[in-house]
Parts: C-alpha cells; structure tokens; sequence
C-alpha cells in the first residue's frame, strides 16, 4: 500500500512538473517582450513625435518572437503613425519589392489600417503551446508601445505573476488610504479608483496562462489589465490551421477601474 501510494504521488509529480515548466515560459516571454515595449521612447521630429531609435530596434523586437515566421514572399516594418492627438506604432506588411510611401499622410493612414496590409495578418506560428502563445500576443499586444496621449485610452498589458497583482492591490490601497485620509475640502478624484470589495477579490486571483492545444484548435486564458477601464480574464481560440484565425470567446470583468480625468 505504501509503495502504491509513493508511485501514485511520484506519478502526479511528473505530471506537475512540465506543466509549471510550461506555464513559468509563456510568463517569461511575457515579462521579456512587455520589458522591452515598456522601455522605448519617443522623441521629437519637427513637428511629430518618432520612435527614439536609440530605445528601440526592430530587428531586437522580432527577435523575441522566436515561435512565429514571417509568410513567404513578406516584410513587416513598423511605422509610428503621430496624429498629434494621439500616436502609436502600427506592424505592417508588404510584398518584398515594395515600399512604403510616406509622403501620403492621408494614403499611408489607410494603408495602416487595412486589414491586408497588418503585420498580425501574415505571420505563422509554430504549432506548439509557446508558438500560439506569442502568436496570439503579436496579434492583440504587438503595438502596445510608444502610445501617446488620447491612444493611451486603449492601453492593455498581460498579468502573469502573483508579484504583479500584489503591486497593483497595494497601489489602488495607497489611493484609497490616501483619499480616506483627506478632508474633504482637500479631497480630489485619484487618476484611477476602484472598489475595495472588488480589490480584495481580485487580489486572490490566480494569474497563470493556461494554454490547451486541442485537435483544430488552441485555446488561451490571460488576464488583460485594460489600465484606463478594467482588468479582465479572457479567454480566446486560435485555429490549428491557416489563416489562423483568433476568436475571444469570454471575458470576466475582474476590477473595474474607473479613472478620475480626461485626457
């Protein structure tokens, strides 16, 4: 019976093991690409903001993206598109004897923004739990960098680790101590307030991504902090088989976040 219940419990750790494994990769890849858009920069350019190339390097950028192939015959660029009230990179592809022309303002904003021509639409992953992974985040996070001013309203990164929730609780914590302990002659709306009830639940959520690969298709659970509206647990579908397609089936409203201006 003892040596039943030890090859049973030695059973289950095998079977933990590589699931930790997994779940502590798709973690880091999140940190290391979510690191690297937190660190680039903008800069002036007469009468636009531009990509600092000193914070930022494309090439370096894709890199990270080490499960997912450009399509044959494709080059994707990026191009950060400044529209004074707003600004933000867009990931676009062309046909390898092609350029982009950048004289249009008006052509080159249409162009951005036809689905045949965005980046997200002509990669491949590798069909594997990281490759639908960084897949699915080159699709819906990919131009989360570099935003400016109104584009900020759209802000989403990804909650992976019991640390980074931790820091989120105690943030909204010190705003709300901080507003209890005002006058109210002296109190004034936080930039960002939510409820204490809700705070407290949110803080025992569990942030791990949970990836399932299933014959036609991959399903992915995250948590999207969405910084100017809510945080969410969504989960999307991911087709086995070109072209791919990404479907969010669900999303749970974790914490709502209700900000205190406008931009």
């Amino acid at each position: 019976m003892k040596n039943l219940l030890i090859k049973n419990i030695t059973l289950i750790i095998f079977l933990i093991i590589p699931l930790v494994t997994k779940t502590q990769d798709y973690c880091k890849f999140i940190h290391q690409i979510q690191n690297y858009q937190n660190s680039v920069k903008l800069k002036n350019s007469g009468d636009f903001d531009i990509i600092d190339p000193n914070t930022f390097d494309f090439n370096t950028y894709l890199s990270f993206y080490n499960e997912i192939e450009v399509e044959n015959d494709i080059q994707i660029g990026v191009y950060y598109f400044d529209n004074f009230l707003d600004g933000k990179p867009y990931l676009y592809a062309l046909r390898k004897n092609q350029k982009l022309n950048e004289d249009d303002k008006n052509f080159l904003y249409d162009f951005l923004n036809k689905t045949e021509n965005r980046a997200r639409n002509h990669i491949v992953p590798t069909d594997s739990y990281c490759g639908f992974l960084q897949y699915l985040f080159f699709s819906e996070l990919g131009e989360q960098f570099a935003l400016k001013w109104h584009a900020n309203y759209k802000q989403k990164y990804i909650i992976c680790s019991h640390q980074e929730i931790s820091v989120i609780v105690n943030e909204f914590k010190e705003y709300i101590e901080e507003d209890n302990n005002n006058d109210d002659e002296e109190k004034v709306l936080p930039l960002f307030s939510v409820d204490l009830d809700e705070l407290n639940m949110f803080a025992q959520i569990n942030p791990i991504i949970k990836v399932e690969l299933k014959d036609e298709y991959c399903t992915i659970t995250w948590i999207e902090n969405r910084t100017h509206s809510g945080i969410y647990s969504v989960k999307y579908i991911i087709q086995r088989q070109q072209p791919y397609g990404i479907e969010k089936v669900s999303e749970e409203l974790l914490l709502k976040i209700l900000m205190g201006f406008i931009y």
